[in-house]
């Protein structure tokens, strides 16, 4: 993360372009307004709308980001927070690329982002972000910013651009009506369960980011972990691993719900399985099942378990786009993201059931008390299971392959 003395510096270098003009922009294009002080945050703030891009794939997410988010930083900051659902954020980058090229400085559409991984690599590397931002919000403190996982992004320093909003972990959901207590817990356990159940299993189509995850797994499997992905893209490596991962999906795809000539998306395997007609889902999120049995979505028969290899965990982050229109209520709606009163909303199993972002022993003792007090559910593995199968998201070069491979080599064959 930046320190402060960053930040200054980049307060002066906008305040100086700001002044001198930029030479590739077009008349009347201005830098984008800084702020030295929060007071001048939340002054800039008040009365202002702002336009929250994000995936909009889970009908949950979406009402939760409106209830727990929207009404609370507009009745506390009176900032109006409009959701806008975008089925891959990729698309927003590429929107914002072009607003870069044509000299579009100011006045964008974008106020604030759902973004990681390869999205934010790109966002980064191409100069689309505003900020650093990270060291001007109150709340940063909470956030354990020496931690590699949390000051990295799928390999990319953070380095004050986005701020975490959410850790994530993927599981595998499934009913032990169908699969037994017993499930399925390595990949060629898992072929040979889905060869002797046709139609029983399926996983979400790339771009979703949860049959990215799918997919990412299977690298790690034929490689024998994590390690080769961790470093920068070689195609060598690539082209190694690459053959075994489409022979395995390829191998299953006869064998998969309505053959594996469609692909669900996300939110439709919710219902798919809550229904009985597939076996297994899957989740970045450990408590969704659980959360999901309590509100009457799945069956009680539902449970959740990790494979033996290990599963992919990261944060979910926003960012702020170069050329937004109101930066300061970005930087609010960010603030308040990692308010120990809304990440301990977050944490609850009976609301949104996510994974903490913020370091759990640096809130006060009384919230300590009350995460220690959440009953996970009947769903959910242990804290410690899932820390002991974590695994390290793979660098954002790598992730683009496996999309690009899974679409040429499974999809299109």
């Amino acid at each position: 993360m930046n320190t402060p003395s960053n930040w200054l510096v980049f307060v002066t270098a906008a305040v100086l372009l700001l002044l001198s003009g930029c030479a590739a922009a077009p008349a009347g294009a201005a830098a984008p307004p800084v702020y030295t002080d929060w007071d001048d945050v939340l002054a800039a703030a008040k009365g202002t709308t702002v336009h929250w891009y994000m995936w909009g794939g889970s009908d949950k997410i979406n009402t939760d980001v409106d209830n727990d988010i929207g009404k609370t930083v507009l009745a506390r900051y009176g900032v109006t927070v409009n959701r806008v659902p975008v089925a891959d954020i990729a698309e927003i980058i590429n929107k914002l690329l072009t607003e870069s090229s044509a000299g579009v400085t100011a006045g964008g559409s974008v106020d604030l982002l759902w973004i990681n991984g390869e999205n934010f690599k790109t966002a980064k590397s191409a100069d689309l972000l505003y900020g650093p931002f990270v060291d001007l919000l109150p709340n940063s403190r909470f956030v354990n910013w020496e931690d590699p996982a949390m000051a990295n992004d799928f390999g990319t320093p953070v380095e004050g651009y986005e701020s975490p909003w959410g850790h994530a972990q993927f599981v595998m959901e499934y009913d032990n009506a169908q699969v037994g207590d017993t499930p399925p817990t390595t990949f060629e356990a898992l072929a040979a369960w889905i060869r002797a159940h046709p139609g029983k299993f399926t996983y979400p189509a790339i771009p979703d980011f949860t049959g990215s995850v799918f997919v990412r797994h299977l690298f790690y499997w034929a490689a024998g972990g994590p390690t080769p992905f961790l470093g920068d893209f070689d195609q060598a490596v690539f082209d190694r691993y690459a053959p075994q991962v489409w022979d395995y999906l390829n191998g299953i795809e006869p064998f998969l719900w309505r053959e594996g000539e469609t692909y669900p998306e996300a939110a439709a395997m919710t219902d798919l399985l809550a229904n009985g007609e597939i076996a297994f889902n899957m989740s970045y999120s450990p408590g969704n099942a659980s959360l999901s049995i309590a509100q009457g979505i799945y069956p009680d028969t539902i449970r959740t378990f990790v494979f033996e290899t290990g599963t992919l965990a990261n944060n979910n982050y926003v960012a702020i786009p170069f050329n937004a229109s109101n930066p300061a209520g970005a930087l609010v709606v960010a603030n308040w993201l990692i308010d120990p009163e809304m990440q301990l909303i977050l944490a609850d199993p009976a609301r949104w059931g996510w994974l903490m972002t913020v370091d759990p022993t640096r809130l006060s003792a009384a919230q300590q008390a009350q995460l220690a007090g959440y009953d996970v559910g009947v769903a959910t593995l242990p804290a410690a299971v899932l820390a002991a199968k974590a695994l390290p998201e793979p660098q954002g070069e790598w992730v683009a392959a496996m999309e690009k491979g899974w679409v040429e080599q499974v999809l299109q064959k």
